[in-house]
């Protein structure tokens, strides 16, 4: 019956489409197509929340970004060029930020996350894949193989999501995403350098976060994968877990001291930069899907099931605390005046009591 409506109203809109002048049906894409102001946007899904000096940015479905600067209490939506789904936002400094997401696109603000404008989209990523690809085949045959996969992204109109972005300082920065996609810049998103050939990853494995320790870079993603960048050798390495699921997130301990969160309420701890990792039990069977140290230096995990996850020990061991509102949580942070704030299925929520 699905099918049959599917088909029905293709059928309809086809004709409709015939009936039109051309004009008034011209396609403009999410990556062409301004955000929608909606007063709604801080009950739609949300999709990452990160901080901006006091101020806390939220990203989510269809260019939706929300900023709030009283701890969440009131949310202001923010001008966004690009109508498509974004899944990670980052600010290494109070003004300086970037989002990833759906179409591959990249945006930059300056302002606190207030406005935005595209650096990248997946059709320039791939020219520019394409580009630097070939002028490396040229000296290193083992390239090609990337190059003639660049090319078949270009037919498919370059369009793989970006689902995690990094910037160590306000120039030097990484996104990942599917397929084995890393590009990075070190002029603050003007120019971006493909390292599809610069990872341990035969697979291509999707890649579904990125971080730094201070020492060091580390994306994680399908498969149980955790990969290291060797400053010596120039390229990812892979620090794999004793485990085959995806990896989430990553979390930042200390340098050196990393958790890596993923399905089945997953959670991994190294002490050696990824040579060796340890299961940590949880007793939770929902996928963990973001996490936060606080200043204090307690350790937060949130999941897929609503439940948030505490850790006094340096990531340890945890206990379950109750949240003021339970949902499927996709982001957490710390607010810069205390409490958490959490995004997720509902929108965005504000629990200022829940690290006390």
């Amino acid at each position: 019956m699905r099918h049959l409506k599917l088909i029905t109203a293709l059928a309809i809109g086809s004709a409709l489409a015939a009936s039109q002048p051309a004009a008034a049906w011209t396609f403009v894409g999410p990556l062409d197509r301004p955000a929608v102001a909606s007063s709604l946007a801080p009950q739609s899904p949300m999709l990452a929340v990160a901080t901006a000096g006091n101020r806390l940015v939220a990203v989510g479905q269809r260019g939706h970004i929300l900023f709030s600067d009283d701890r969440g209490s009131t949310w202001t939506q923010a001008q966004v060029p690009v109508s498509t789904d974004l899944v990670a936002v980052t600010f290494p400094t109070e003004k300086l930020g970037w989002a990833v997401g759906h179409g591959g696109v990249v945006l930059h603000s300056s302002d606190a996350g207030a406005t935005w404008v595209k650096q990248l989209d997946g059709k320039q990523a791939a020219e520019i894949a394409v580009h630097y690809l070939e002028a490396q085949a040229a000296t290193n045959p083992e390239t090609a193989a990337f190059v003639a996969r660049e090319k078949r992204l270009q037919l498919d109109g370059g369009t793989q999501p970006l689902m995690a972005v990094f910037f160590e300082n306000e120039t030097d920065g990484y996104v990942v995403g599917t397929f084995n996609r890393i590009f990075q810049t070190r002029d603050g998103g003007k120019t971006w350098m493909p390292l599809m050939d610069r990872t341990d990853n035969p697979d291509e494995f999707h890649y579904y976060t990125v971080v730094g320790d201070g020492q060091a870079v580390y994306v994680a993603g399908e498969g149980g994968m955790v990969w290291r960048f060797d400053a010596e050798k120039k390229r990812f390495v892979a620090r794999p877990l004793p485990y085959q699921g995806s990896v989430f997130g990553l979390l930042n301990l200390e340098p050196g001291t990393l958790l890596a969160f993923g399905l089945r309420g997953s959670l991994f701890r190294t002490a050696n930069g990824g040579a060796s990792w340890e299961k940590i039990a949880l007793g939770t069977s929902a996928g963990i899907t973001s996490g936060v140290v606080l200043p204090g230096g307690e350790v937060l995990l949130a999941t897929q099931g609503g439940e948030v996850l505490r850790s006094v020990d340096h990531g340890k061991t945890f206990a379950a605390v109750k949240p003021a509102h339970p949902m499927a949580y996709y982001g957490i942070v710390g607010s810069p005046q205390g409490g958490i704030v959490l995004a997720g299925s509902e929108g965005v929520r504000a629990d200022p009591h829940l690290e006390q």
